[in-house]
């Protein structure tokens, strides 16, 4: 079987100097290969320079785009360029690999400086594209550095002394996303390109980008989680697991991938798989405030109570302004009996997020039982101005006016409540019949368990209706 072959042709060109000197760099058209060439029959075969064949792994190594092909990538220039101290281009990719490998950790949450300090311009090559692409790519907003206010200027006049640099026409893209650079046949362009198509909507595009980074880097596992939220997006109900596992195989220590497979599972309301995602991610990371926030629900779901509160106000130390840890733990307190200090909670939530409905809504239940009644409904009047949909607002306004026996405006609110509530019934059994019909099996437990909880209002709703009818009539 022949050895692999990576195309570099769009990597190596002719750096121009300043000062008239120019950089000699072996130019490669086609391929490289791994190993040196079979000679023709009766010729010795050709030697390439140990520092080139260095240079070559580190290639290989760069183009799987991955954090741990990063790190291979800096061994092998690093080689390459103690072999020949003199070639600047060794200390250029290497600089330019260590700056790929900080984006990655500071993405994942990482301690990025080093990598991003030996990122630097090694100065050997002043004026170049290279050069220029370095100092751009190393003043990134994802870095938390200011930008350069000439940045685009730069980059594009790395563009214009070498315009077939893909790296070049990448960091520009980073600034100026422009899907023309869709012909670069990389797995990191491609990916690029898949993320580009999901915010535009266009989830046929994103998959197949995302379908095409894998095929050129089976280890790109930022891509099986693009493909996966593509496929999603296309289908809701989507097996997209085997996606999000593996992209976890492949990088155990990935945190967005942790917390999307613990999300699956916590859909699914299989708490303990979700939680096993959300404690390893913390493992990593203790100060990431998603994963504890993720945790406490998988606790609160389960009714560990004390657990879930430690994990909550463990969100809030890491983030002060975490709206939703406040929330939960509003929920905590309204389930001890802490009215008082469910609504501090509650308020407290919606210092940060003014128009979130689910505080709103919770803030409005809290008036109601302590008899606040026109704060209660207030916030239940608030709450449908969000959201016009919202059974449980309607059910609880519905209340407010039996209490005050305006029959009329309760009956049509419970009214209301019941459409809502039994339209979603409705779509959710849909569902379930169609994962039945599929196989999946545990998708339509979790949707029955979910059902079982709407048909418990919706009994509760008929229920208070009529009881309003019945003392309209008295």
């Amino acid at each position: 079987m022949p050895p692999p072959c990576y195309k570099i042709a769009a990597m190596i060109s002719m750096f121009k100097f300043g000062g008239g000197f120019l950089f000699f760099v072996i130019t490669l058209s086609g391929c490289i290969k791994d190993g040196p060439k079979a000679a023709a029959p009766g010729l010795p075969a050709p030697t390439v320079p140990a520092d080139r064949v260095q240079f070559q792994e580190g290639l290989k190594a760069f183009y799987e785009f991955t954090p741990e092909g990063y790190a291979r990538a800096i061994e092998r220039f690093d080689q390459a360029s103690m072999l020949a101290p003199e070639n600047c281009e060794y200390r250029l990719y290497s600089a330019q690999a260590h700056l790929f490998l900080a984006l990655e950790q500071k993405l994942n949450r990482e301690d990025f400086r080093e990598s991003w300090d030996k990122g630097a311009d090694p100065g050997c090559a002043p004026g170049s594209a290279f050069s220029l692409r370095l100092e751009v790519f190393r003043g990134f907003d994802d870095f938390g550095v200011a930008r350069d206010r000439t940045a685009l200027a730069k980059i594009n006049q790395a563009i214009e002394l070498e315009p077939n640099d893909i790296f070049s026409r990448y960091v520009q893209w980073k600034m100026k996303p422009d899907p023309l650079i869709d012909e670069a046949d990389l797995a990191l362009i491609q990916y690029e390109l898949g993320n580009y198509w999901l915010i535009r909507g266009d989830y046929l595009r994103g998959r197949r980008a995302f379908e095409r980074a894998l095929e050129l880097s089976p280890r790109h596992f930022r891509s099986l989680i693009g493909l996966a939220q593509a496929q999603s997006a296309i289908d809701e109900d989507a097996e997209v697991e085997p996606l999000y596992k593996r992209a976890v195989e492949l990088a155990p220590k990935f945190l967005e991938a942790r917390i999307l497979l613990g999300d699956y599972y916590s859909g699914l309301e299989e708490n303990e798989m979700a939680r096993e995602q959300y404690l390893a991610a913390l493992a990593l990371n203790r100060d990431f405030e998603i994963a504890n926030l993720r945790l406490g629900i998988s606790y609160l779901q389960s009714s560990e109570i004390d657990d879930a509160q430690k994990a909550f106000l463990r969100a809030i130390e890491i983030n002060p302004s975490s709206y939703e840890a406040f929330y939960y733990l509003g929920n905590i307190a309204l389930l001890r009996g802490d009215l008082e200090a469910a609504r501090q909670r509650y308020e407290d939530s919606l210092k940060f997020v003014l128009n979130f409905p689910d505080a709103t809504y919770a803030l409005g239940a809290v008036f109601f039982r302590q008899g606040k009644i026109d704060m209660a409904l207030e916030q239940f009047e608030k709450v449908l101005r969000l959201n016009r949909s919202h059974p449980d607002a309607y059910f609880s306004r519905a209340a407010i006016h039996a209490q005050r026996n305006q029959f009329d405006d309760a009956i049509a609110d419970y009214d209301k409540a019941i459409t809502l509530y039994e339209n979603l019934r409705d779509s959710m059994n849909e569902a379930i019949a169609d994962y039945q019909d599929r196989g999946l099996a545990r998708k339509a437990e979790a949707e029955t368990v979910k059902v079982l909880r709407i048909e418990g209002n919706l009994e509760r709703a008929r229920q208070l209706k009529t009881k309003a009818s019945g003392d309209s009539q008295k």
